[in-house]
């Protein structure tokens, strides 16, 4: 096994940290959801930052299950076209979409970079119940799109050195 192989492994025992943080984040949102409703169902008044958490733990949760969501190929995809190509052609719009994927979430890292750092030097803040810089908000969309970036270089990498036919993924709708 090469130093490529054995990075592609510990890499996705790091997804996989990261969707077992996503899991544990619902199982907050879920809990303070349930104990806000069961504050006013007692009519002992409400939490009112409740709703603020859900929006904040379903934001993050979404963000920290995509990259090993999508290394499981549990991702949406639309390969009715791909599933009629002859295997080569399919392959190549296989490794076309992988590359539009990593410069999309290349784009994106960066965009996410510059907004999170301008939010900071400017002092933004978050104006709800809960008041916090912006940046807070904004950071996890940088990194968590650079891991999809590293997510899919590993992809098209795996896409590369594997059959040249189109993947067979867990979420098809053809």
């Amino acid at each position: 096994m090469n130093a490529l192989d054995r990075f592609d492994a510990h890499w996705g025992r790091l997804l996989t940290g990261l969707a077992l943080a996503s899991c544990a984040l619902i199982a907050v949102m879920v809990s303070v959801i349930c104990a806000d409703v069961f504050v006013r169902n007692l009519r002992l008044g409400n939490i009112s930052w409740a709703t603020e958490i859900a929006e904040y733990t379903l934001y993050l949760s979404t963000f920290l299950a995509a990259p090993w969501l999508l290394r499981q190929g549990a991702h949406v995809r639309m390969d009715i076209v791909l599933k009629t190509l002859p295997p080569a052609v399919a392959w190549r719009l296989e490794l076309f979409a992988d590359i539009v994927a990593v410069a999309t979430c290349l784009s994106l890292t960066i965009s996410s970079g510059n907004a999170a750092i301008a939010s900071a030097t400017q002092g933004s803040l978050v104006f709800k119940i809960i008041v916090f810089p912006e940046w807070w908000l904004i950071t996890p969309a940088a990194v968590l799109f650079g891991v999809l970036t590293v997510e899919c270089l590993l992809r098209l990498r795996r896409l590369w050195n594997g059959p040249k036919a189109v993947r067979e993924e867990a979420t098809s709708v053809a």
